[in-house]
């Protein structure tokens, strides 16, 4: 992974749903109007087949989601304030990915010891695909389907996603954009294998292993 990974909170409907009575309580007193951005550094990226560490009495959670990868435009340029109509030839793929957390307790500032430790971010093979509007996807733990979820249910598409954050930030070829997750995650532990499929994508797959111990 040669690029940025920026990840956005409370783009699911389900997020916004469970949190919404807490952001209209002061000092807010209303949803946030703009996409939350935080950034999963390269310690926390692994492919799938690798290991997810899982640090000692720590609760653990999958986030299965989908790994949106920058592209240039036609003429080789990197994605500067793009509008939404022009954000898609800028995307050069998706991929499956696992945006692995401890339990979230803030949005307006994401905790980065419950985001950014090692192999906390597993991405899958990227495919070319430009249609993932109402895609489904599943987590499985040790086989069993744990969790499934539409890509309809995002409050902001990928093209909109790329071009608020292109509106601050120069995305060059190689950075990813993972597209959110729903609010209620699946818990994991030491030793679990962790599969996460969608229609015509590779399967992403890790399996779990205590910090410092062994599977």
């Amino acid at each position: 992974m040669k690029g940025t990974i920026f990840a956005v909170a409370l783009n699911h409907n389900s997020q916004l749903d469970f949190w919404r009575k807490a952001f209209h309580e002061a000092p807010y007193n209303t949803l946030p109007q703009t996409p939350i951005w935080f950034i999963k550094p390269r310690n926390t990226v692994i492919a799938s087949g690798d290991i997810v560490p899982h640090p000692i009495g720590e609760t653990v959670q999958s986030g299965a989601t989908l790994a949106l990868f920058i592209g240039t435009d036609k003429a080789g340029k990197p994605a500067r304030k793009v509008s939404v109509k022009d954000a898609e030839q800028y995307i050069a793929g998706y991929a499956l990915a696992n945006e692995v957390s401890l339990p979230e307790t803030s949005f307006y500032r994401p905790a980065i010891k419950a985001k950014c430790r090692d192999g906390f971010c597993p991405i899958g093979q990227m495919i070319s695909t430009r249609n993932v509007d109402s895609l489904e996807i599943t987590t499985e733990i040790n086989g069993q389907e744990v969790d499934r979820w539409s890509t309809k249910d995002l409050v902001r598409s990928p093209s909109e996603l790329l071009s608020a954050l292109s509106d601050f930030a120069t995305l060059k070829e190689g950075d990813v954009i993972l597209l959110g997750t729903p609010h209620q995650r699946v818990t994991f532990h030491p030793n679990d294998t962790v599969t996460i499929n969608a229609d015509g994508f590779p399967t992403l797959q890790n399996t779990v292993v205590l910090a410092g111990g062994q599977a």
